[in-house]
């Protein structure tokens, strides 16, 4: 049986090609890899440790011709090649020509290929922007709303929905979440990234080995026909109760390494306080219940992490004052920081992160969720907690009619255009959205997907969302969590701010 996978040399990908590869069943894995040193160094180690049952193909998904040659007779196509912030911040072209162009060639290679191979397309939880205290947790169906600015994020929203709207037969696509990986603490301590994230925003984390470990679990379960109801879904993928935590308790779990806190090493008013995602699953479980893929939590991850990397522990003696002006004050400076914005007088992107909120520079005049005593009854999920979908979500999918696609599309501000045979969720209607776009979209990907106009409600470098939630309540019902209903503001981006 021949795999083909994309992404191998990244995080969640070297933890695919290992657990893939402990499948019998898998005579060739056959992976596509870009031309450059860190890409093809792992390729090398693949190679010396599994021999001719890797398949190395040096291209890249931006080249259609090499996508095809990758899934050329393949039964499995695991999709999971990205480029991901800090990088997709900086090179934005790379970043869409990768993550959307990319996905595109990979779909248009399988259909030409004969329409046989089972692709996993790996999405992401930057989809649904951002999240807080008011609607912590989320599920697959909510509304989809990237936030500004995030490349990444509509990238990644773009190429999904054209997955779920092409003529692939046979797909599964699984929106990862943040991701606890060998070297992450190095990284994060290298770019003006770490500044994005609030203290306050809810997080779902999984580390690289479960989800490698889920990818094998997939293929084991399927490869004969089992599990036929998993195939043409959209799923979350989380860690579970083990992996939620706030933005401040991930931050201060990594700085323990090095014997110190957040509030040691930063100043609470250098991270935003929204304009980011992230929140918790509460359909995380789907994928567990039936792939039992689950073996780390935060708590296991950084005792691991900490035996792998004893060094940081030399941090602790060092003074906090010299590790904070040499480890974290340095990259205030950095382009991603939003220090830097305001020195540049980036106002819109300022705005994006604070609007008219000043946080406070002291921590004992910070609000963190971690430490109230609302945390505790938040954390504990309630399906009350559920955002509404706008129509009856107890019908069984093959039971909706055109009545309840018509009133999931009023609660976006719009309304269904076309006819409607009860049955079948992935045929084609016309809908037409509040400001008179009108689209084709299977009821599958605007009531099951969360996805809406194409036209208005999928950013390329222009948010709206502002705008839009005056008019769709759907978006309404999540983005004034975090937003005014008076900001009205347009989010652009330039050359100038790349």
């Amino acid at each position: 049986m021949i795999v083909a996978l994309t992404g191998a040399s990244g995080n969640m990908g070297k933890e695919t090609l290992k657990s893939l590869l402990e499948c019998e069943e898998i005579t060739t894995l056959r992976i596509l890899v870009k031309q450059d040193k860190k890409s093809l160094k792992e390729a090398r180690k693949a190679k010396r440790k599994y021999g001719a049952r890797v398949e190395v193909i040096e291209g890249d998904v931006r080249r259609y011709e090499d996508c095809l040659a990758l899934v050329r007779g393949a039964e499995y196509v695991y999709h999971l090649a990205a480029v991901i912030p800090p990088r997709a911040d900086h090179f934005i072209e790379e970043a869409v020509a990768t993550n959307y162009d990319g996905t595109v060639n990979m779909v248009r290679a399988i259909i030409e290929d004969g329409n046989t191979a089972k692709m996993i397309h790996i999405s992401t939880v930057a989809l649904y922007g951002n999240r807080d205290e008011k609607h912590p947790w989320g599920r697959v169906g909510d509304p989809l709303l990237t936030s500004a600015f995030d490349a990444y994020g509509t990238s990644k929203l773009r190429a999904e929905r054209y997955l779920l709207e092409s003529d692939l037969k046979t797909w599964a696509v699984i929106r990862q979440t943040g991701i606890l990986y060998d070297n992450m603490l190095m990284n994060n301590i290298s770019d003006g990234l770490m500044f994005h994230t609030p203290w306050n925003v809810p997080i779902e984390w999984v580390t690289a080995k479960d989800s490698g470990v889920l990818m094998k679990k997939i293929f084991l379960a399927t490869k004969d026909g089992g599990e036929k109801d998993f195939w043409k879904q959209v799923y979350n993928l989380g860690g579970g109760a083990g992996c939620r935590q706030t933005g401040y308790e991930t931050f201060d779990d990594g700085f323990k390494l090095i014997g110190g806190s957040v509030k040691r090493f930063f100043d609470p008013d250098w991270n935003a306080v929204r304009n980011f995602h992230c929140f918790w699953f509460s359909d995380s479980d789907v994928l567990e219940e039936k792939f039992h893929f689950r073996s780390e939590t935060c708590e296991s991850f950084w005792k691991w992490f900490s035996r792998r990397h004893k060094i940081y522990s030399l941090g602790a003696i060092l003074p906090a004052r010299l590790l904070k002006s040499l480890v974290i004050k340095r990259l205030l400076k950095n382009s991603n920081a939003p220090e830097y914005w305001k020195k540049k007088g980036l106002e819109d992107r300022v705005f994006a992160i604070y609007g008219n909120k000043t946080p406070a520079k002291k921590w004992e005049d910070t609000d963190l969720l971690c430490e109230s005593e609302r945390y505790a009854s938040i954390k504990r999920y309630d399906p009350s907690f559920d955002l509404p979908h706008g129509y009856d979500e107890k019908k069984p999918d093959r039971e909706l009619t055109a009545a309840d696609l018509a009133e999931a599309a009023a609660f976006r501000g719009g309304s269904l255009e076309g006819d409607y045979k009860a049955g079948n969720l992935y045929q084609k209607v016309k809908w037409r959205c509040a400001r008179g776009h009108e689209f084709f979209s299977s009821p599958f990907t605007v009531l099951k997907a969360g996805h809406w106009c194409p036209e208005c409600s999928m950013p390329d470098r222009k948010w709206e969302f502002d705008l839009l939630a005056k008019e769709n309540p759907f978006f309404a019902s999540v983005w004034y969590d975090s937003h005014e209903k008076g900001e009205d503001r347009v989010y652009v981006l330039t050359d100038e701010e790349k």
